[in-house]
């Protein structure tokens, strides 16, 4: 990722003809240690343009993988598919977005382990409640998602607007996020007990 920065980084300068830093901050990788954690990065990932301000709704949310998904509902299947890699647009020469599959668990599968409709529920509400024009407008009918994994709403709130600052490239249950820290020789210090918790309540 370093590299790859670094040279959008120059050609960018060099288009704009100026000098200096092109990014706003370096390349952050996350470890994604369960459901919770895994739900939670998502949906902080695809409502990016909507808690910047610059989409009202998941349709306009362009460049997210919720807009790809939501275009792929919409989009009837093509009947022929190109002879030629050469005729393919950039778009579908990409590596396709990961299926979702609410039948299995995250740690026997490399779907996503929930029901698409449930996850498109989820970020409608949740969308919903982050936009600058709704701030602490909460519908009253919580998402199916959240009460399954049994968590509060002010607390998935607070991961949508702020999950990668609460976590220290790592999330997930707070006592695997300590043997993670261990197995892999990366001190004892982690971040991020509190959001975890609240993610993750006791049974």
């Amino acid at each position: 990722m370093r590299c790859l920065n670094e040279e959008i980084a120059r050609r960018a300068n060099r288009e704009d003809g100026c000098k200096g830093a092109f990014w706003e901050g370096r390349f952050k990788s996350q470890a994604l240690l369960d459901e919770q954690a895994l739900l939670a990065c998502m949906m902080y990932v695809d409502l990016n343009p909507i808690r910047a301000g610059i989409a009202n709704t998941l349709q306009a949310s362009d460049y997210t993988s919720i807009q790809e998904r939501i275009n792929e509902l919409n989009t009837p299947d093509k009947d022929t598919k190109p002879n030629d890699e050469s005729e393919l647009t950039s778009s579908e020469r990409l590596k396709p977005l990961a299926q979702f599959d609410g039948a299995a668990h995250l740690a026997t599968q490399s779907s996503v382990p929930f029901h698409f409709c449930d996850y498109l529920q989820l970020i409608d509400w949740t969308g919903r409640a982050i936009r600058p024009d709704k701030k602490g407008f909460i519908d009253s009918s919580r998402p199916k998602l959240l009460d399954e994994l049994g968590i509060s709403s002010d607390a998935w709130i607070t991961s949508a607007k702020e999950f990668r600052r609460q976590y220290s490239g790592i999330s997930g249950r707070w006592d695997a996020m300590c043997a993670f820290k261990r197995q892999h020789h990366c001190g004892q210090w982690c971040k991020g007990k509190a959001s975890s918790d609240a993610l993750h309540p006791s049974p």
